[in-house]
């Protein structure tokens, strides 16, 4: 029997010259880079409560509107251990506020964020504050929602693409 898709919704992302990023980085830290067709921000982790079709229905019908955003800075969350580059986007907020109701989702505070490393280890903190410094993210999130099933394997996650809105 196939356990049912763990599904979320997010918006994707784009990193300009991902490739030179994890270079510049990869001396400094230690872990798995995401693939980098799958750079998104979640919006809302729905797990395997929901088909996909219930939750296609459900955006269907709201108002998906946000404002697309550049990625500002890097960032280090060292409760997650991920590598990070961040955004402020006050309206990726109101679209999770519209969506919690219809899906069930609790409040929630958004930190809005691309995940591109879980970090296993730090080989010099400072060279990495320098480097984030030195170098800001260039890129930003694309005008779209898309509903992702996640996919657990043993070299990581594969974010698959089930349904996508513009914004």
């Amino acid at each position: 029997m196939n356990a049912p898709p763990r599904l979320f919704l997010a918006v994707p992302a784009l990193l300009e010259n991902y490739a030179g990023i994890c270079d510049r980085f990869s001396g400094i830290l230690e872990g798995r880079w995401r693939d980098e067709a799958g750079l998104h921000a979640t919006i809302a982790f729905l797990g395997d409560r929901f088909s996909p079709a219930r939750v296609i229905d459900t955006v269907e019908g709201i108002d998906r509107s946000f404002d697309m955003s550049r990625l500002e800075k890097w960032d280090y969350f060292s409760r997650a251990r991920v590598f990070v580059a961040t955004t402020h986007n006050p309206s990726l907020q109101g679209l999770y506020e519209r969506l919690a109701p219809l899906l069930e989702l609790p409040p929630a505070r958004l930190s809005p964020h691309v995940t591109l490393m879980r970090v296993k280890r730090f080989s010099d903190p400072d060279a990495f504050a320098q480097t984030c410094a030195r170098f800001p993210p260039s890129g930003g999130l694309l005008g779209e929602i898309v509903l992702y099933e996640s996919r657990l394997r043993s070299e990581g996650a594969l974010y698959v693409p089930l349904h996508r809105w513009e914004s």
